[in-house]
């Protein structure tokens, strides 16, 4: 019987101690958190086996999880120096270059990790086992443990170096955040936005559901991915800046970029 520890008990860690409890139920799973309800509710809910405020509870485990924010990695990377020796560590955060180098300074051989999930709700209580299902799941190396679990929680390991992913990610992840955030910032400064905001359905919902996420989870995915997500904001502004001069200058061609944008998301949903 293994036992695996999961270090951060918010939505991906606590999701992640769930998903495993019903793929593997003869798995132990502890865990640990800095805050005291976090902990009591894992508990009392049976999502740990065990639990503790510190990292002691690694001590006891094969493979060590750490579901903590980008913000608090240096902190958690500090408490597990020395402890994990001999054990397969990986984490959850959403940018790798940067978590992966704090880690070396810390002395841990970290398999970086990126499940391409989550809910714009966050903590212990929008916990879902679910949310790995079918999810590619990025490790920088590949790791048989950790792909055995990865793929018991439904989700399908792909392997790619930690430079690699952040670039791709600044495009299909972060820069969609950013966008969700600008788009909402344009419209709620405008002064018709009170009887607008009326009219908001569907597609307000659509494009502003990533702006409802945690600004402070994000805020650290923006700086330790800025290179990369300036890189894609300049790409996109470009974009943005050729649909305008189409529709300023009532230029008939404009179907045209719309068929195209079209056809690539329709290939992306059929694979």
């Amino acid at each position: 019987m293994s036992t695996v520890a999961v270090v951060g008990l918010g939505l991906m860690g606590a999701s992640f101690a769930l998903a495993l409890k019903e793929a593997r139920p003869e798995t132990v799973i502890v865990g640990s958190d800095t805050d005291s309800m976090t902990l009591r509710k894992a508990l009392d809910r049976g999502i740990v086996a065990s639990a503790s405020a510190d990292a002691s509870v690694v001590e006891m485990a094969e493979v060590i999880v750490i579901g903590a924010p980008i913000r608090a990695m240096r902190d958690v990377f500090a408490q597990l120096s020395g402890r994990t020796h001999g054990k397969v560590v990986t984490d959850m955060a959403s940018t790798k270059a940067g978590v992966m180098e704090w880690a070396a300074a810390a002395g841990i051989d970290l398999v970086g990790g990126h499940p391409m999930c989550g809910k714009e709700t966050s903590g212990i209580d929008a916990a879902d086992a679910s949310v790995f299902k079918d999810a590619p799941w990025v490790l920088t190396r590949s790791e048989p443990v950790l792909i055995d679990l990865i793929e018991a929680v439904g989700a399908h390991p792909l392997v790619m170096d930690a430079e690699t992913h952040d670039r791709l990610v600044a495009g299909v992840s972060h820069a969609a955040f950013l966008l969700s955030v600008g788009y909402v910032l344009a419209l709620s400064r405008r002064s018709d936005w009170p009887e607008a905001s009326r009219l908001a359905a569907g597609g307000f919902r659509d494009m502003s559901r990533l702006a409802s996420g945690d600004p402070e989870l994000y805020a650290s995915v923006a700086r330790t991915n800025r290179v990369n997500l300036v890189e894609q904001l300049d790409a996109i502004t470009a974009e943005l800046a050729r649909l305008r001069r189409h529709l300023e200058a009532d230029d008939a061609r404009l179907v045209e970029l719309f068929e195209e944008a079209h056809a690539v998301r329709e290939r992306w949903t059929k694979r």
